[in-house]
């Protein structure tokens, strides 16, 4: 996947695993195709050589713009994502209830 206007577009019918070059701050990601009932899936995102780019891994929208909470392990402590240039993060997230929520999950960060 790839951002635009720093909004990145997830779309569930065509993957379920996705890796975002990150090569501008991204300030939300907007989920589409939603299966109505449980779904997962994961990003991978990695900085480009320049590096610096924020990713607001807890900003997502349904496409009518509507906000999607994600809640995080340990009492909702947010993941900061890593900014060093080439460095890459893995999250997952888990819906329950057709996208009207996510659970977040950290597979790892900082590989590279």
């Amino acid at each position: 996947v790839t951002s635009s206007s720093n909004v990145v577009t997830i779309d569930l019918s065509e993957a379920q695993n996705f890796t975002l070059t990150a090569t501008e701050n991204v300030n939300q990601f907007t989920i589409i195709n939603i299966p109505s009932e449980s779904s997962t899936f994961t990003i991978k995102i990695v900085q480009d050589s320049t590096g610096n780019r924020a990713v607001g891994i807890d900003t997502f929208k349904t496409s009518g713009g509507t906000d999607i909470p994600v809640y995080w392990p340990g009492g909702g402590v947010l993941p900061i994502v890593t900014i060093t240039a080439s460095k890459e993060d893995i999250y997952s997230f888990m819906t329950f209830d057709g996208g009207s929520s996510l659970y977040g999950v950290v597979g790892g960060q900082n590989f590279g």
